[in-house]
């Protein structure tokens, strides 16, 4: 797996700011390494799992919430009241 320093360094740095954190880049190109790494990072760091959100909403699994309001429903029931998410 390739160690992408650089950008996981800047996700760390705005970890629990309350702002949306937005990555792009063209398909293959390590998105999702990214945020496994970042994943892996907080998990070392004392985040518990239930803080974590994870979807590929390009995932059968998750189709349904290609639709805003659930999407929308099925994070809020998610968030840690007294935590960072």
């Amino acid at each position: 797996m390739v160690q992408r320093k650089e950008y996981l360094q800047k996700l760390i740095n705005q970890r629990e700011q309350k702002v949306i954190k937005v990555v792009t880049g063209v398909r293959r190109c390590g998105k999702s390494t990214l945020f496994q790494l970042y994943q892996t990072y907080l998990k070392d760091t004392g985040v518990e799992e239930n803080q974590i959100i994870s979807l590929n909403l390009e995932d059968i699994e998750f189709e349904e919430l290609l639709d805003y309001k659930k999407l929308y429903a099925y994070i809020k029931e998610r968030l840690c009241a007294d935590k960072f998410t």
